[in-house]
């Protein structure tokens, strides 16, 4: 069955690139096209697509505002199409939040291979649309008063991939201040927004984190987020940044992070497997769990996207699955050298 898309975007040539991309393809069918957030909304309900592609800047109603009344209305996955400026990463962190499953930067470019690059971005996350679970916006459940970090010499790893701002938000909410462990962190995500999503964690006010850079030294209660474009590790307590080549696909990848921290730490790590297409983190996980090192898993119910975890359970790399709203707990059992009973 043919997927159902609605198109939203001001810009009349973004809406025909989008357009004649969409009705190319065997498995995709357009079923309509909005030049504003106000009729997004009103064809969002009155289409029922299966996916809608949303600009994040238009005038009048913006992407955020009829973003947040199509979860509310008539919850739908929704692609945000960004511009890759500051503005433009900032809201579509929000957008994340909101209930968005991925973004895309806009197709730009005066030559032909920008184009088919941004094409073949785009019809693979509209693809992976089809696999998500929506879920609307981040919801903040009460933080268990039995939360509390004690001191600790081990060190927290977390990969996520296509519902991972959320996720991470989420978890960001439950964790306790006072946190005693380094966190590293590897969220798929592209130069100029992993900055504005670090300082959205931030915001929240629990752990400190921030965007890693070159030669920062691994700190307890600090969380350092891979910044866009670059592959992390670790090397004798302190960061290391490359462009090596794309490791799954991307770059960010967590597997040379995992992998680094192996040999750095040994049996004192604690990593988490997030929301996300495809298996990254998976084989770094197995080598954490194989050092002595406790995994844990998003379980499929809660993630937007069952991929990550399910490639790192599949291998064996996991103690257990966790929903995301227990995730902290059990992360903080393993700090203190214990599994918690998966609930």
């Amino acid at each position: 069955m043919s997927q159902r898309i609605l198109v939203v975007d001001d810009s009349p040539f973004i809406r025909r690139i989008l357009s004649d991309w969409i009705k190319s393809e065997p498995d995709m069918e357009l079923v309509g096209t909005a030049n504003d957030g106000a009729e997004a909304i009103e064809k969002a309900k009155s289409l029922s697509p299966d996916l809608i592609t949303m600009d994040v800047e238009m005038p009048g109603t913006d992407g955020l505002t009829a973003l947040a009344e199509i979860m509310k209305s008539c919850p739908t996955a929704v692609l945000m199409v960004s511009s890759l400026t500051q503005v433009g990463a900032d809201a579509t962190i929000k957008a994340l939040e909101l209930g968005a499953y991925d973004f895309v930067g806009k197709p730009t470019g005066s030559t032909s291979i920008k184009i088919v690059s941004s094409r073949e971005e785009v019809m693979k996350k509209i693809r992976a649309g089809a696999k998500v679970k929506v879920s609307g916006a981040v919801t903040h459940p009460p933080k268990p008063t039995a939360l509390r970090s004690a001191a600790t010499d081990k060190v927290v790893l977390i990969a996520s991939s296509t519902g991972g701002p959320k996720a991470l938000a989420s978890l960001w909410h439950m964790l306790p201040q006072g946190f005693n462990a380094p966190i590293l962190i590897v969220q798929h995500m592209p130069p100029g927004f992993t900055d504005s999503f670090a300082k959205r964690l931030n915001a929240i006010g629990t752990v400190p984190c921030r965007e890693a850079k070159a030669g920062d030294k691994v700190m307890p209660g600090v969380a350092l987020l891979a910044p866009g474009g670059f592959h992390m590790k670790v090397d004798h307590g302190h960061i290391v940044l490359n462009e090596d080549p794309n490791v799954h696909g991307t770059r960010p990848a967590a597997d040379p992070l995992f992998f680094s921290a192996v040999k750095e730490y040994g049996n004192r790590l604690v990593a988490a497997i997030l929301t996300g297409m495809g298996r990254d983190g998976a084989e770094g996980a197995l080598a954490v769990r194989q050092a002595g090192g406790r995994v844990f898993g998003q379980t499929e119910e809660s993630c937007t996207i069952y991929g990550m975890p399910k490639a790192a359970k599949s291998i064996g790399a996991v103690h257990g699955e966790y929903s995301i709203e227990t995730m902290a707990e059990a992360i903080l059992s393993g700090l203190h050298g214990e599994v918690k009973r998966a609930s």
